[in-house]
């Protein structure tokens, strides 16, 4: 996900909101994307995103603007994923799941929790022997030579994601959330 951001952390981290929401979902026997979802979402608080946001992210100003609002989007993302059940939710670090909880709490929704999730910025360092866990990019950078897509787009970040799960999975048995 990607969110409001500045150089100069003019935004209070719990004043930031979501612009945009990307996923995929894949099913582990085989590791194959068997579905995606992407939408921008439009900013309440502060509706106009800063251009440091705008320059890192590529989300001109005029496509937040006709987005849907953050209720609407996680409605519709919720209703994309599958039942909680069947479902390990993977992120790259443990913010994006405090984001949510954010504008969660901020559009008085329920806070979001699934049960089974994995932060595999932490388990991609265990599974490779790092000292220290590094960013997205550079993961893949170590691992397939380039990142591909843009970084900081939603989407494209849970693609490379999705494909450093594969290279961590068969190490998930190891390795403690």
């Amino acid at each position: 996900m990607e969110h409001t951001c500045t150089n100069n952390d003019s935004i209070a981290r719990e004043e930031r909101e979501t612009i945009e929401l990307g996923a995929v979902l894949i099913e582990t026997k085989q590791f194959q994307v068997i579905d995606e979802f992407q939408s921008l979402v439009r900013p309440i608080r502060h509706p106009v995103i800063s251009e440091f946001c705008a320059e890192l992210t590529g989300i001109k100003q005029s496509e937040l603007k006709n987005s849907e609002p953050f209720q609407k989007v996680f409605k519709d993302f919720l209703n994309w994923l599958p039942p909680e059940d069947e479902l390990l939710l993977v992120t790259w670090g443990a913010y994006d799941l405090i984001q949510i909880n954010i504008d969660c709490s901020f559009h008085q929704l329920t806070p979001f929790s699934p049960p089974n999730t994995l932060n595999l910025k932490q388990a991609y360092r265990k599974a490779c022997k790092l000292r220290k866990p590094v960013g997205l990019k550079k993961a893949m950078e170590i691992s397939f030579g380039a990142y591909t897509g843009s970084h900081h787009r939603a989407l494209d970040d849970a693609r490379n994601t999705a494909k450093l799960f594969v290279i961590v999975s068969s190490s998930l048995d190891k390795i403690d959330n």
